[in-house]
């Protein structure tokens, strides 16, 4: 049978679990919500009451530096339904020491640890994009760190994220066992970070997809 997960970003506070306190996390519709990575500025922000245009972003994206790598400076999810009036809220703690800003939630036991993985879109089969390593997975921007055991550590690096490069959740520690009595779920967290090189030669506006791959029995 299959087991249902919920995605869910920390929109209040880092250092508190899903466990202790779910009203601190939006769930992601993921047909409809997507993550914005951007330097942000007066309009581009939490709490938007419109969804952001394309000039908008473009005003608001990460300049490349000629002599230091770059890490982008907020993560917003576009939450569609917005049902509090807001399009956009600031994902807690994104690429700081935080244990708890991205969360898995699983609604009960898998046969194979889940992983993290970015690919250009949704056949999974490329990374070619600028973002993705340009087709070398290990020069991927996209930086992940397993957190489900512990804080990721201060300035910490990751691991590249990109095809066949994936991020185990579970720590390593593999698959998730069955639920026991009076759970409903079980949780995995990590974190995330987009850092642009020195002096990258290709500006470029690119979306990729992100992907929380496990099996069941």
């Amino acid at each position: 049978m299959s087991v249902a997960l919920k995605v869910l970003v920390n929109y209040v506070n880092a250092d508190v679990n899903y466990e202790t306190t779910p009203s601190n996390y939006i769930e992601m519709d993921l047909a409809s919500d997507y993550l914005i990575w951007t330097e942000g500025d007066a309009v581009v922000k939490d709490l938007m009451t419109h969804e952001p245009l394309a000039s908008e972003l473009n005003t608001a994206a990460t300049r490349i530096d000629p002599d230091v790598a770059v890490t982008v400076a907020k993560c917003l999810l576009m939450d569609y339904s917005h049902p509090s009036g807001y399009y956009t809220r600031l994902v807690k703690g994104m690429g700081e020491n935080k244990r708890y800003s991205f969360c898995c939630s699983f609604l009960g036991s898998t046969a194979s640890e889940p992983q993290a993985e970015c690919w250009d879109d949704d056949t999974h089969l490329t990374t070619d994009l600028h973002v993705l390593g340009a087709g070398t997975p290990a020069n991927s921007f996209v930086k992940g760190i397993c957190t489900t055991a512990s804080l990721p550590g201060a300035s910490w690096a990751g691991a590249a994220v990109a095809g066949a490069n994936v991020l185990l959740l579970n720590n390593g520690n593999g698959a998730l066992p069955a639920l026991v009595s009076g759970e409903t779920s079980q949780e995995l967290y990590f974190n995330a970070k987009i850092v642009i090189p020195s002096a990258y030669a290709t500006p470029a506006v690119e979306t990729y997809v992100m992907v929380i791959r496990y099996t069941w029995s």
